[in-house]
């Protein structure tokens, strides 16, 4: 069975099949040329909420503390740099640290949930990732603990923690 094929399928198929050689092409030179460097914005996470790091960091403090971690993966847009820049994508994992045994304050903390990722999202989305990536990590976290207490009326959380804090390009 011979496929015949009209003047205009075989310049799509020539089209799709030069497409293809670039990408190719481009993988393997990119690759070969070792100047990609994936993973360059990675870095060390803070410990899982697991019950062994919540009696690790109880270690460290007088009184004991809990895990809020109802907020989930948290995906937002950092301000553009310039006219062209249409900002760059971060997604966080964060955790909250509060009193342990503190039922009402949880209950609350589930309640604004909304609110609360709408202040990580709105923090991230006021600077540029130049910006963010200038500023200590652990400044980012008081300021952002700082705008969440003020939101909080049966409580304060002590504690922010990001499982992931990743920049995609």
């Amino acid at each position: 069975m011979k496929i015949k094929l009209s003047k205009t399928d075989f310049i799509l198929v020539i089209i799709i099949a030069s497409i293809l050689g670039i990408i190719l092409l481009g993988t393997v030179i990119g690759l070969a040329s070792k100047k990609a460097s994936p993973g360059k914005n990675l870095r060390n996470a803070d410990p899982e909420p697991t019950p062994r790091e919540i009696e690790n960091l109880n270690k460290h403090t007088d009184s004991k503390i809990a895990a809020y971690t109802g907020l989930g993966t948290i995906r937002g847009i950092t301000a553009p740099q310039d006219e062209e820049d249409p900002g760059t994508i971060v997604v966080i994992t964060p955790w909250l640290s509060y009193p342990e045994g503190d039922t009402v304050f949880f209950e609350e903390l589930a309640r604004k949930r909304l609110i609360i990722t709408g202040i990580f999202t709105g923090y991230f989305g006021a600077y540029t990732k130049v910006e963010l990536l200038s500023r200590t990590e652990d400044k980012i976290k008081q300021d952002i603990m700082e705008q969440i207490n003020e939101q909080m009326s049966l409580g304060k959380i002590s504690g922010i923690y990001f499982t992931d804090y990743i920049f995609l390009e």
